[in-house]
């Protein structure tokens, strides 16, 4: 579906989720994404407005935070009335996608994505939503993590041990041939960053599991 943008410019409506639409757009001519939460009529405008914008100003703050030690998306714009978010369209494959096919190596990328969530959770950042959808492998094999729309601020293992139990689900789900060989070696590139508190992080995920928040899976 295309729309025409306040700025004039032809879009494309790529993804509507629950909380924003995604839109491939052109910023200076430049391939962009627009995201842009919706409003939601059953909050008051004042109240509505309110939330949309300090969700927006907050995600755009911890992109900020972490951009000079990961790979995320360039922020080129952000509209805080409209609660939009203008950024890289970022090229590449989806770890999705990637681990699907025979050639790839799943104990490099399971490593890789371990390094990153630990520098995440080094900087007190949970990232809220690690899916295999929201990291994006650049034809440099630098792998970009997108979407910090739930992302939160917090120094409790707890908090980081629901992040990696999030992302073992994922893996369990829609990966469940590969998940032990990227898990395992996710563990590994975690440990490198984290060192010490690796150990305590992930009896907290097998606690998190035992307490039937989610299925077991060894």
């Amino acid at each position: 579906m295309e729309i025409r943008q306040g700025r004039g410019e032809m879009a494309k409506i790529i993804n509507v989720g629950a909380e924003a639409t995604i839109i491939m757009t052109k910023w200076y001519e430049i391939s962009a994404i627009s995201k842009q939460r919706k409003s939601k009529k059953y909050r008051r405008k004042e109240i509505d407005d309110f939330i949309r914008s300090s969700r927006t100003l907050k995600e755009v703050n911890i992109m900020n935070k972490i951009r000079d030690k990961l790979d995320i998306p360039a922020i080129y714009f952000v509209d805080p009335k409209r609660a939009e978010i203008i950024m890289e369209n970022v090229i590449g494959v989806k770890v999705k996608d990637s681990l699907n096919t025979q050639e790839t190596d799943k104990r490099q990328i399971g490593k890789e994505i371990g390094k990153i969530v630990g520098c995440l959770h080094q900087n007190n950042i949970i990232h809220g939503d690690l899916t295999t959808s929201n990291m994006i492998i650049r034809d440099n094999q630098s792998i970009c993590l997108i979407d910090f729309g739930l992302s939160l601020t917090s120094k409790k293992l707890e908090d980081k041990g629901v992040d990696i139990r999030l992302f073992k689900g994922i893996l369990q789900s829609a990966h469940n041939d590969v998940s032990n060989i990227v898990f395992s070696n996710f563990k590994k590139g975690y440990k490198t960053i984290m060192k010490n508190q690796t150990e305590e992080i992930f009896s907290i995920v097998k606690k998190i599991e035992m307490r039937g928040r989610y299925a077991r899976v060894d």
